[in-house]
C-alpha cells in the first residue's frame, strides 16, 4: 500500500480517536489539507471528515461505519446489458465494460478501507487476467436502489451472469479486498479508475475468487436483475468477520 496513503489514514484514525465532534475532525490539518496522490503529480483536495453518528463518519460522499465494518457510497447503473469485465469503475475508468460507475475516487475509497483495518493482499496478481486466485480480505457487496415498489437490495453477484459451455447462471464468486498495487510510484486503482473487478485485475481495489476470473469472454450483465441504465445505486461493502 502507498506510504502516503498509510500515513494519511493513520492521521485520520488518530483524529477519530481524539475527537468526538465533526467540527474538531474538520480542523485537523492532515484531514482537510492538500496532499499528493500516488497516481498523479497534481494535488487533490482531501474531503473533510465529518462525524455523523456514533462510530459513523463521512469522507466526502463515502460513509464509514466503524461499528459494522462497512462502507457505503453512491454509484449509477452504467450498463444494463452486454459483456463486462468490471462490476464497478470510476466514471473516468473503463466504463465500456462495467456494470456500475461512480464519481468517488478509488484513492479515498482505499483510505476508508484502511480506516476500517483492511490490509489487502501481500501477493498481488502479476497481470490482468492472471490464472491465479487473488488473495485478500473477504468482503460482502450489496447493491441498493429504488423502483416503483420501493427499496430493492441485491447481492452484487446477482447482477452478473456467467455464460460458459452452453450454460448460464449467477456466479458463486466471493469478493476480496486486495488493495490494488503501486507501479512506478502510481496507485493503479486511482490511475485506471478500477474498483471492483470481475475479470481478474491487480489494479482494482476488489477482485474475486472465481476460477474463471481469467476469462474475459464469459461475464455478462444479468438483465433479469439489473435496473435500467442511469438508475442511482448505493454500494455497500462490508467486512466478513
Amino acid at each position: 500500500m502507498p506510504a502516503k496513503a498509510k500515513i494519511l489514514a493513520l492521521s485520520i484514525m488518530y483524529a477519530f480517536c481524539l475527537s468526538t465532534a465533526a467540527e474538531t475532525l474538520a480542523q485537523q490539518p492532515s484531514i482537510t489539507g492538500h496532499h499528493q496522490t500516488p497516481s498523479s503529480e497534481t494535488q487533490m483536495d482531501m474531503p473533510p471528515v465529518k462525524k455523523i453518528g456514533q462510530g459513523i463518519f463521512r469522507l466526502g460522499t463515502i460513509q464509514i461505519n466503524k461499528r459494522t465494518g462497512s462502507i457505503t457510497f453512491p454509484a449509477r447503473v452504467n450498463m444494463d446489458h452486454g459483456l463486462v469485465e468490471y462490476l464497478l469503475v470510476k466514471s473516468t475508468g473503463k466504463t465500456h465494460e462495467s456494470v456500475l460507475r461512480t464519481e468517488v475516487d478509488p484513492y479515498y475509497l482505499n483510505l476508508a478501507f484502511l480506516l476500517l483495518g483492511f490490509e489487502g493482499t501481500t501477493s498481488p496478481l502479476a497481470q490482468q487476467g492472471a490464472s491465479d486466485i487473488p488473495t485478500g480480505d473477504p468482503v460482502k457487496i450489496d447493491l441498493i436502489y429504488h423502483n416503483k415498489k420501493g427499496s430493492v437490495r441485491s447481492s452484487a453477484k446477482a447482477w452478473l451472469m456467467k455464460k460458459k459451455n452452453g450454460t448460464d447462471g449467477i456466479p458463486e464468486m466471493k469478493w476480496l479486498y486486495t488493495g490494488s498495487v503501486v507501479q512506478q510510484g502510481k496507485f493503479m486503482a486511482q490511475l485506471q479508475g478500477s474498483i471492483i473487478a470481475v475479470f481478474h485485475d491487480p489494479a482494482a481495489l476488489i477482485d474475486n475468487t472465481d476460477p474463471d476470473g481469467n476469462n474475459d469472454e464469459i461475464w455478462f450483465v444479468n438483465q433479469d436483475n439489473v435496473p435500467p441504465e442511469g438508475t442511482d445505486v448505493i454500494v455497500k461493502i462490508s467486512a466478513i468477520r
